[in-house]
């Protein structure tokens, strides 16, 4: 099927990390780094076959690697990601997203309660306290939570396949 994100137009400009891109690079660097064999495929197969549109390009208007938008339905990802070797976490963390808007348009959390290694769990309550809104924390926490897991692929089409509807389904 080859590769199932869309190419559009990257102008990123000079790469300047800032301290939020530098939080996060620790942070994924401290995370499993699973291998990238299966490239996630089944994951994009299952965000498509559920209406999610997935664009490989920077999001506008953010120093960030990746978003979603649950209005578009859309997950964009920064072509840095793969540079960085930051592709795989960047991915989970919005498709996390993903599922976290079904059923209705408005991000819920999924649920899912696992115990990360403590250096883990301390490097994402740094990032979450000091680079996040509290009103969005909760959400944000769950998806670095799943992105670390070694089954984050699973997990993460579990919840799309009982949370979400495809469209016309």
């Amino acid at each position: 099927m080859g590769n199932t994100l869309h190419h559009g137009p990257v102008n990123v400009g000079p790469v300047n990390i800032g301290p939020v891109k530098h939080a996060l690079i620790l942070l994924l660097g401290l995370l499993p780094q699973p291998s990238m064999a299966a490239d996630l495929q089944q994951l994009q197969r299952e965000l498509i076959r559920h209406g999610f549109r997935l664009e490989y390009r920077h999001p506008p208007g953010t120093q960030a690697y990746g978003r979603f938008s649950a209005a578009s339905k859309t997950l964009m990802i920064s072509p840095l990601v793969t540079d960085l070797g930051i592709a795989r976490p960047v991915f989970l963390h919005e498709a996390v997203h993903a599922a976290q808007s079904c059923p209705s348009g408005r991000l819920t959390l999924l649920g899912i309660q696992r115990n990360l290694d403590p250096v883990v769990e301390s490097r994402i309550r740094f990032i979450l306290r000091n680079h996040y809104s509290q009103a969005n924390a909760a959400l944000e926490r769950e998806a670095f939570l799943i992105q670390a897991l070694p089954d984050a692929e699973d997990v993460i089409i579990t919840a799309l396949r009982h949370r979400c509807q495809p469209p016309g389904g």
